[in-house]
């Protein structure tokens, strides 16, 4: 019975390749919706899946308006149990102070990751009353952390690690961790964890010059240390992305990791290649960063430079039944922020590529959204299908917080399935 199934979902999406680039089965919800009961935008997705299949959506609730450093902002969750069908009130994982010049202002722009082996999630944030553009060593856009034993259920107190952070990074006078997904390795594991990824923002002195940087980090204990993938001198002159802006991190199938930036009319990519991943976890280096839309097929949205999320996913090529591996890179198509959608790429499994090669031959998917739209991530969901959590102008009034489940043939017209 399941090979008969498994063929006649196969041929039903090849009998209408087309037909899901602009239509998905289940429908949007939104999670988080701006000048609700509480009068107050919100912005910044970030979603993860725990080892029990549950959802965890987190955004900012800002009551100050803006971004972190213009007064208090809390970081609200809500919860799923059942693939995203129903979900849980909002509950407070921090609430800021609100207290102008404190440490405890606000909390915001949150990375997620819920570790595949145990219950625990780890939670990232701004946090603060500095602007991150006018953050110095001195007074500096500060980080902080918590942990969930339960898979979301409860979260222990902030933790400033702000120091933790900056001593990494010795020539940054500001930072911040990329918002959405914090990736955790497929290949590399350290007694009871797999490796975390996550990528930041800096403002690094090179030269005589202010320069935007981006840094991996890496986690070999979830999150409780970190230390700099392919760092030497750390003033910039070894940044994997000189100019770059938000980032995000993926990992592909041989162990090398992906550095995704932001930049207007798509993205930065540069890969990180190990020496030899499976006896070194460290030892390696950065190739030469690649402009998507400067390659033959890479990514070229219109005029926007908006936050998304990549994600390598596993899948079946619906002509053949061939077993697949695809990139996913979701983005606004549109002229400014409008029209968030999905791009996706094959891989070869245990291919290795340089910056400008992973850049080459991405393919427009699924658009998801036909109106003004930001900030997106995803996660897997235990059904197969992609939790996409996203930013929607739907009012006058600003963003709310859309999550919809959506099928890899969704995604890519029927060209591939889930496994």
């Amino acid at each position: 019975m399941r090979n008969f199934l498994f063929s006649l979902a196969l041929l039903l999406a090849a009998g209408t390749p087309m037909a899901a680039q602009d239509a998905i089965e289940a429908p949007p919800q939104c999670l988080f919706k701006t000048y609700d009961s509480y009068h107050v935008p919100y912005r910044i997705p970030a979603i993860a899946t725990t080892k029990k299949g549950h959802l965890i959506a987190v955004g900012d609730r800002r009551y100050c308006g803006f971004d972190i450093g213009f007064g208090r902002i809390d970081m609200v969750a809500r919860t799923s149990k059942n693939n995203g069908r129903t979900w849980s009130p909002d509950t407070v994982i921090q609430r800021g102070t609100g207290v102008k010049g404190s440490d405890d202002c606000g909390y915001g722009d949150a990375a997620l990751v819920a570790d595949r082996t145990s219950n625990r999630v780890l939670c990232m944030s701004v946090t603060g009353s500095t602007p991150y553009i006018n953050g110095t060593r001195e007074k500096p856009n500060r980080v902080a952390r918590w942990y969930s034993p339960n898979g979301g259920k409860s979260w222990t107190k902030a933790e400033d690690v702000t120091e933790q952070i900056y001593a990494l990074l010795p020539h940054t006078r500001t930072l911040f961790i990329g918002s959405g997904r914090i990736m955790q390795s497929r290949v590399v594991k350290a007694d009871r964890y797999y490796r975390l990824y996550c990528s930041v923002l800096t403002r690094t002195q090179m030269s005589d010059k202010d320069v935007a940087c981006n840094y991996v980090l890496y986690s070999d204990d979830f999150g409780a240390s970190w230390a700099v993938l392919g760092g030497s001198t750390l003033d910039g002159h070894d940044s994997p992305c000189v100019g770059g802006d938000e980032p995000k991190t993926e990992e592909l199938p041989n162990g090398d990791v992906i550095l995704s930036s932001r930049t207007w009319r798509g993205r930065y990519f540069n890969v990180f290649h190990f020496n030899d991943v499976r006896h070194n976890t460290v030892e390696g280096s950065w190739g030469k960063c690649s402009t998507s839309f400067e390659v033959p097929g890479g990514i070229s949205v219109g005029n926007n430079s908006t936050n998304g999320e990549i994600m390598l996913v596993d899948a079946i090529e619906t002509a053949t039944g061939r077993k697949a591996k695809l990139m996913l890179q979701s983005l606004p198509f549109g002229e400014g922020r409008s029209d968030v959608g999905f791009w996706y790429k094959e891989i070869v499994p245990n291919g290795i590529y340089s910056p400008r090669a992973f850049a080459h031959n991405w393919t427009r998917g699924l658009r998801v959204s036909h109106t003004t739209s930001a900030y997106s991530t995803m996660s897997l969901q235990k059904d197969g299908r992609i939790a996409f959590f996203w930013e929607e102008n739907s009012t006058e009034n600003g963003y709310d917080l859309y999550y919809q489940p959506i099928s890899i043939s969704e995604i890519t017209g029927g060209k591939f399935v889930a496994p």
